[in-house]
């Protein structure tokens, strides 16, 4: 402890509690001013642990002094305070927990109770959160053998004060008996605990709104690596590891600038929050990037500028980890006993020892230097499925940057990345490639989308890494049994599609369109690959649009077919339909988990169906009939019709036939045979609802089966009933069969239960359906007593514009209303019942809330069924719900 900190600590020793109170918030609001004043994150903990520390050793001195000869004894022969955890790295941020431990000889037993009373009584009185322990020496070494979580917060001890002997007896035993035996074990136990912390709190990077310290890549990787270091090297600092040669240069700068930066972010988390924030939600993403000096860009807002930087920094801090805790373990004794026996040389540089595959010491210069070497080694790798050892991809990565990116530019490279990208192994193989930097050498955009987010609650992943996703997601497919994976195997040419697949988004960032930049990245590709012309064409069709297949298929009604031509002219042929539709669906699913649910999936593959009778010439087949035999069929042992002899396959198809296709391909047997049931004990005025809980997707189904002339309105009031009871509304469908039956399914989340839902709450929900559309009770009153609406909150980042769109051209009957707004609780009763006081009436609606934005679509006619044409009233009714939904928006935004 320096001179200047002793004093300090003196002249707080004699402080009461309410003063050393009013210290304390001083000093910690000079901390918190300097940080915002843009003081480093280094000089932040160093700052608050050097307050702690006086506030500390100044309570511990003056416990001893008044306490009599037994405590003065105690505290200064026989005791010793020690920092332990981040307190003993010196690492605490402005409202970090404080981590002590009391360690004393057995003599002073009696004493150390009451003593450490007298210190830690008034700390806690002035607010400080100090966990401690009270430990004779072989208490720490028999708790640090026994508990890796105790071990690990000792091996960071740190002396403030007391018998300075004592812990350094404590240091040298601890470290010859405890922190320096079984280090693959202890390794091995701290990995496994990393990885509990993953699942917790992200187990990607990427994650929208990481935890700062514990999620993937955060500030407890970094802790992981000093503990590893500690433990194999003793050296405690990631300086000392890297003086050594344990930590590689390159390594030691990527740490030290994340660490930096971590702790900075965490400072400031902590200063605007008044508490220990960790959690880097969207709204302190906005300020933090303001506090770096971020500005919105026409083409990329200020926090997605920082957010790139955030993610660049954890990236670098967890691969360097992942590398120097995996050369921190032992080699098992079969790896060293491999080590002697013979290994598989491939093609004169590469050697396959077991399931790693790598290059031998004296030609690695020779490979590194030479891209077309680097691009076969990968290539290898993949079609021998397996990895490259981990340290020659580390030597790779810190060569990189010297390579000259001509080199990567030639035949024999493009030959062999054309080869990589035709698979299998494709998605692992640039994953790979991605990691050691050598991906954008040869797609150099790779480079500027590398960590970029995209500023919204629909994507939950950077676009580099919704990239590899997406062509993991295509590449999955082979193994598919539906129809996404018999598409699939029929690709002819998988390097093409999954060429586009990886590209699709990579235009994103850019001030144009990223569909336009996305098409001129794919012809300077493809002509730098080689590419004929025609296959040109079709790489660069497939990333310019990429989006026309998913809004077609989720806005629009495939059976019009002023839908489905004008869409088959523009994919042209079966092949680029069959690459288009796998793109489309992996494109959805790389979003997050659950996107593309089977709803969302059999959309696709209604529109896929019906343009394929277009682009193939086989629009005979237009009913697909021996495909509709087999759901029939299928339909017909479902249990729902179990002993009912009186049901033929003939009434069953001929049913089906009165809805829309979609419903017969999009629709589980087993839900079909539950509403036709529902529909056959139907009589008039009656309402019927049917509710089952999905285990697998862990939502609700609520089929509602009515005539349509039942009651006016009633998706609106269907709507309203399940925003009052505060179900969360994920897809919804209406459909109007042929004979005016309407069968309105909704798939719902209830957030008051974890599970399913009791059985009593369907039937309550399904019961107050049944009420409001008899007329029994008003959809309003219903709303007004139903408090969710206005209580819910869904965390965004910033309003959006509303939109709403007439469209009079697609659809021979109805007028189509788009509607863009963002997500709120109860937005789909505002809309539609916003839409029936337009006096209008859905016949048929695409939903999804899931997005940040809302991209519903409702085909509507006017009260006398027919299409709304004049300019003034569309006008008008354009307006009306632009305004109502506006007006609720603006309530639940203030």
């Amino acid at each position: 402890m320096s001179s200047s900190s002793d004093q300090r600590a003196e002249s707080l020793s004699g402080l009461d509690g309410v003063a050393v109170g009013a210290v304390l918030a001083e000093q910690r609001q000079m901390i918190a001013q300097r940080l915002l004043d843009g003081v480093s994150g280094a000089e932040v903990v160093v700052a608050q642990t050097d307050l702690v520390d006086a506030l500390i050793i100044g309570r511990y001195r003056n416990a001893a002094r008044q306490g009599g000869d037994a405590m003065m004894t105690a505290g200064f022969q026989h005791c010793c305070l020690v920092a332990i955890g981040g307190y003993g790295r010196r690492e605490l941020s402005p409202y970090s927990d404080i981590d002590l431990m009391v360690l004393f000889r057995p003599e002073a037993a009696k004493v150390v109770p009451e003593f450490v009373r007298q210190v830690l009584h008034p700390l806690w009185d002035v607010g400080f959160q100090v966990g401690h322990s009270v430990r004779t020496i072989a208490d720490c070494l028999s708790l640090g053998l026994s508990d890796a979580t105790v071990r690990t917060s000792m091996m960071e001890a740190r002396f403030l004060t007391g018998n300075a002997q004592l812990f350094q007896e404590f240091h040298a035993a601890y470290f010859r008996k405890v922190a320096t035996v079984a280090v693959d074990k202890y390794l091995d136990q701290k990995l496994a605990e990393r990885r509990r912390e993953y699942e917790k709190f992200g187990e990607t990077v990427y994650l929208l709104e990481p935890n700062v310290k514990k999620s993937q890549g955060g500030l407890r990787d970094l802790h992981l690596l000093q503990w590893a270091g500690i433990a194999r090297y003793q050296a405690p600092t990631i300086r000392e590891l890297s003086d050594r040669g344990m930590l590689s240069r390159q390594d030691y700068v990527v740490v030290s600038e994340a660490r930096e930066f971590l702790l900075r972010v965490r400072g400031l988390l902590h200063v605007h929050a008044g508490m220990a924030q960790e959690i880097l939600s969207f709204e302190e993403q906005v300020w933090l990037a303001a506090r770096f000096g971020f500005e919105d860009r026409p083409h990329l807002l200020a926090v997605e500028q920082f957010m790139q930087q955030y993610y660049r920094h954890t990236m670098g801090l967890h691969e360097a980890t992942t590398r120097f805790v995996q050369r921190c373990k032992s080699r098992s004794l079969w790896a060293r006993l491999a080590g002697w026996l013979p290994t598989a040389k491939l093609e004169k540089y590469f050697v396959l020892s077991g399931e790693v595959l790598t290059v031998p010491i004296e030609l690695r210069p020779r490979v590194i230097e030479s891209p077309a070497l680097l691009m076969r080694l990968f290539d290898l790798a993949r079609s021998k499925r397996v990895a490259i050892e981990p340290a020659l991809v580390e030597e790779i990565h810190r060569h990189m940057e010297g390579l000259a990116d001509e080199g990567f530019r030639t035949p024999d490279v493009s030959r062999i990345f054309m080869s990589i990208l035709a698979g299998p192994g494709t998605a692992a193989t640039l994953e790979a490639m991605h990691r050691a930097h050598l991906l954008e050498k040869l797609i150099p955009v790779c480079s500027s989308v590398r960590g970029l987010m995209q500023f919204n609650q629909y994507h939950k992943y950077t676009v580099d890494e919704h990239s590899l996703l997406a062509v993991a997601k295509v590449e999955s497919f082979a193994q598919d049994q539906g129809m996404l994976g018999e598409v699939y195997r029929e690709v002819k040419r998988r390097d093409l599609l999954h060429l586009a697949v990886f590209l699709h988004d990579m235009g994103k960032g850019q001030e144009e369109d990223h569909s336009e930049v996305g098409r001129r990245i794919a012809e300077e590709m493809a002509t730098r690959l080689g590419l004929d012309e025609a296959e040109r064409r079709t790489v660069a069709f497939l990333v310019h649009r990429h989006l026309l297949m998913a809004h077609t298929a989720f806005r629009r009604d495939p059976n019009d077919e002023k839908v489905v031509m004008p869409f088959a002219r523009e994919v042209g042929t079966p092949e680029v339909l069959r690459k288009l539709l796998v793109l489309t669906a992996a494109d959805i699913a790389a979003v997050g988990p659950g996107v593309l649910t089977k709803w969302k999936e059999s959309l696709l593959i209604e529109l896929y169906v019906r343009t394929m009778q277009e682009v193939s010439g086989e629009r005979e087949a237009a009913d697909a009939p021996e495909r509709l035999k087999s759901i029939v069929s299928e339909v017909m042992r479902q249990p729902a019709f179990a002993g009912q002899t009186d049901i033929s396959s003939q009434w069953v198809e001929g049913q089906l036939r009165q809805f829309p296709l979609r419903y017969a391909y999009g629709t589980s047997p087993r839900r079909i045979a539950s509403h036709l049931s529902t529909i056959r004990r139907l009589t008039a005025g009656e309402v019927l609802a049917d509710s089952e809980f999905n285990e697998g997707l862990g939502t609700c189904e609520y089929a509602v089966v009515a005539f349509n002339d039942v009651i006016p309105g009633i998706f609106s009031k269907i709507a309203g009933v399940m925003a009052a009871n505060g179900l969360q509304i994920l897809d919804a469908q209406i459909l109007t069969r042929l004979d005016g039956v309407v069968v309105d399914t909704f798939q719902v989340t209830d957030p008051d239960y974890k599970g399913a839902p009791p059985q009593d709450r369907l039937e309550s929900i399904g019961a107050m359906i049944r009420s409001v559309l008899q007329g029994k009770e008003a959809v309003e009153a219903v709303v007004q007593r139903g408090t969710r609406m206005s209580a819910s909150r869904l965390i965004r980042p910033a309003r959006q514009a509303t939109e709403v769109r007439i469209d009079n051209e697609t659809s021979e009957r109805y007028t189509i209303v788009d509607i863009f707004a963002d997500d709120r609780q109860g937005l789909l009763y505002v809309i539609t019942h916003a839409i029936f006081r337009q006096g209008l009436s859905v016949h048929a609606a695409r939903i999804s809330t899931r997005l940040d934005q809302v991209a519903d679509v409702f085909y509507v006619t006017d009260a006398q069924g027919k299409k709304v044409e004049h300019a003034e009233q569309i006008e008008l009714v354009r307006q009306g719900i632009w305004k109502e939904i506006e007006e609720f928006l603006g309530v639940k935004a203030a």
